[in-house]
């Protein structure tokens, strides 16, 4: 290697060398400048989260010149985004820098990291949806660089954010092959811990500990003792929800041989494993020793959003008979003052909920699950929706479902069940060419395809306040009602062949030679809304001319487009100079209808 090294080689040496368990970059030559090699220590001390040495050795290489100064650029945001801690200015002050980067074209092995950087900010601020745009981008620009699976990684996360559940899963277990096939065993234990989360946060807790147990047989000998002790815990959580006792005997003394092996280090993933051992001792009636772990955990954990979590389990490991009205009082103010919304708060509301059912106060249980579902709404996070649904299941279902109603259509259930004719926007959404595919795959790659999309649908429905009426096999119907109904349904559209289409793009780049090849048709005009069916069966549906259309206009788009009529977009202002208007036959209609055809391209959020 010369001393003209250029940008891949430069990032394959720092992220190859991460792998590999270096604390220092491997494999300069000597006429390597002395100041590319101090960026890539620090480089490499930044991604081991060892960030002591980083603000030195980046003060050593500040006078690089292009294209290194942008590297350099990033390295140092990489490191302040380290010290964060889930500060809004702070994330927003990064990704505003990181967007500057961009704008000056850095060349593509930097636009590539700085793609993943947005994305990890977007995660962080939860925009999981623009997280997934930017780690798309990140992973096509990236090739086959060492760091590709870093980006999979983020990838799956904002799936799981999302609810895409299937995806997300899916995208963890190739990545965690793309790590087997050059022995990132730290990557590869990174990767088994967020599947067997995703598996503890889809109920399947045996899943979970099936993944845990293999990566630890596989690969537990080449592991550092700190990324042991992440799967550990991982293991003591799933055998918490198993509740089976021999399971959690056997995974709480695994959990206490590895702290053993750390020694008097004070880091992070001890604190973690602190709140595992808490809600152990709690289940044996230890509640000193339980207390104990969450103050040594608090120590450690100083984000705010960790901290909000260790303040519910302090209470909820608390039993029913020490439990104070000023703890409960303190709970209750401490949520009260969050701005952002985040996971420690959702389980607090949920935990007073059922307390004020124990004390027989169901409309108090039921307010308090007001709150917490206009909360969780603000964020659209799918899981904390379950978790919310499902203590409204368990209070009072009739409830439950009228707010699921409620959520997608932005109208009381009463209303929804009413035979109406009025104006409305259907939309009708179906994978392209999938009839067809579909006798080339196994029944499973049918279903996961099929889940697939309606799991990506999910948060956009509501979002836009969108009711789905009917999943048509590898199709879906929907309806847009009431105010603004013409641009809230062509956005929706518009967004879920984006996300879809994003999806499809992630599959191919992973070698698979099909993806999530959606297109969409939307018409408004006046619909017949109504219920059939019986108490067997009931479903809601959208009867007309205006639906008729809708069906009709999505069978003339191709993959990744969005076919509407010219006078729906430019009544809701929509332009797209690369949007195409055509005349077609249609069925029902005696002269050609003029349709617009929008092809999605996935625009940077």
């Amino acid at each position: 290697m010369s001393g003209d090294i250029n940008l891949n080689q430069w990032w394959r040496i720092v992220e190859e060398s991460v792998i590999r368990g270096e604390t220092q970059p491997v494999g300069f030559e000597d006429s390597v400048p002395e100041e590319l090699v101090n960026l890539a220590r620090a480089a490499v001390c930044e991604v081991r989260m060892d960030l002591d040495p980083v603000e030195k050795l980046l003060e050593k290489s500040e006078s690089l010149n292009t294209p290194w100064d942008a590297v350099h650029s990033l390295i140092q945001l990489r490191s302040q985004l380290r010290l964060a801690r889930g500060d809004q200015k702070v994330l927003g002050d990064l990704r505003e820098s990181a967007e500057e980067l961009i704008q000056n074209n850095p060349e593509l092995p930097t636009r590539a990291r700085l793609h993943h950087f947005l994305g990890i900010i977007d995660l962080q601020v939860n925009r999981p949806g623009a997280a997934l745009g930017q780690l798309t981008e990140a992973l096509e620009c990236v090739g086959s660089a060492a760091c590709r699976p870093w980006i999979m990684d983020g990838i799956s996360q904002s799936y799981l954010y999302l609810g895409a559940r299937t995806e997300g899963r899916r995208s963890l277990r190739r990545s965690i092959v793309d790590k087997n096939l050059v022995d990132d065993h730290l990557g590869i234990a990174i990767s088994s811990g967020s599947l067997a989360l995703a598996e503890l946060q889809s109920g399947e807790p045996e899943a979970a500990l099936s993944v845990l147990d293999e990566t630890l047989t596989r690969r537990g000998e080449h592991l550092e003792t700190l990324s042991k002790l992440r799967l550990y815990t991982f293991c003591l959580q799933a055998a918490l929800e198993l509740k089976d006792e021999e399971q959690l005997q056997e995974s709480h003394q695994k959990l206490d041989q590895c702290l053993a092996e750390c020694g008097e280090v004070e880091v992070p993933p001890i604190g973690f494993a602190c709140i595992a051992r808490a809600r152990v001792f709690s289940h044996e009636g230890n509640h000193d020793a339980a207390m104990a772990e969450l103050d040594h955990a608090a120590r450690l954990l100083q984000h705010p959003e960790l901290l909000m979590l260790i303040d519910y389990w302090r209470v909820q490991l608390t039993g029913k008979e020490k439990r104070t009205e000023l703890q409960l009082k303190n709970l209750e103010e401490r949520i009260d003052s969050l701005d952002k919304v985040m996971e420690g708060e959702i389980l607090s509301r949920l935990l007073l909920a059922d307390i004020a059912m124990e004390k027989g106060c169901k409309e108090e249980a039921i307010d308090r699950l007001e709150v917490a579902y206009s909360r969780v709404v603000q964020t659209n996070q799918p899981h904390w929706l379950e978790l919310v649904d499902g203590a409204f299941r368990k209070i009072d279902p009739a409830r439950q479902a009228a707010r699921s109603i409620e959520r997608f259509s932005g109208r009381p259930a009463e209303q929804m069940a009413l035979t109406t004719t009025e104006d409305a926007t259907i939309i009708f959404a179906d994978l392209a060419g999938f009839t067809q595919r579909s006798t080339e795959l196994s029944a499973e790659e049918v279903m996961e395809t099929v889940r697939s999309v309606f799991e990506l649908a999910v948060p956009l429905l509501a979002q836009h306040q969108v009711r789905p009426l009917q999943h048509l096999g590898d199709g879906l119907l929907a309806a847009c009602q009431g105010d603004d109904h013409e641009k809230r349904g062509l956005d929706f559209a518009l967004d879920f062949v984006e996300r879809t289409s994003l999806a499809s793009r992630i599959r191919r780049e992973m070698g698979e030679s099909w993806g999530l090849d959606l297109r969409a048709g939307v018409n408004s005009g006046p619909v017949v809304f109504g219920m059939l069916g019986s108490s067997y069966k009931q479903e809601w549906l959208a009867i007309g001319k205006t639906t008729n259309l809708a069906a009709r206009l999505q069978s003339k788009g191709e993959i990744g487009e969005v076919v509407t009529l010219p006078e729906l977009a430019k009544k809701v202002g929509y332009e797209n100079s690369e949007a195409i208007i055509k005349p077609y036959d249609m069925k029902g209609f005696d002269a050609p209808v003029s349709v617009m055809k929008i092809p999605i391209h996935v625009i940077e959020e």
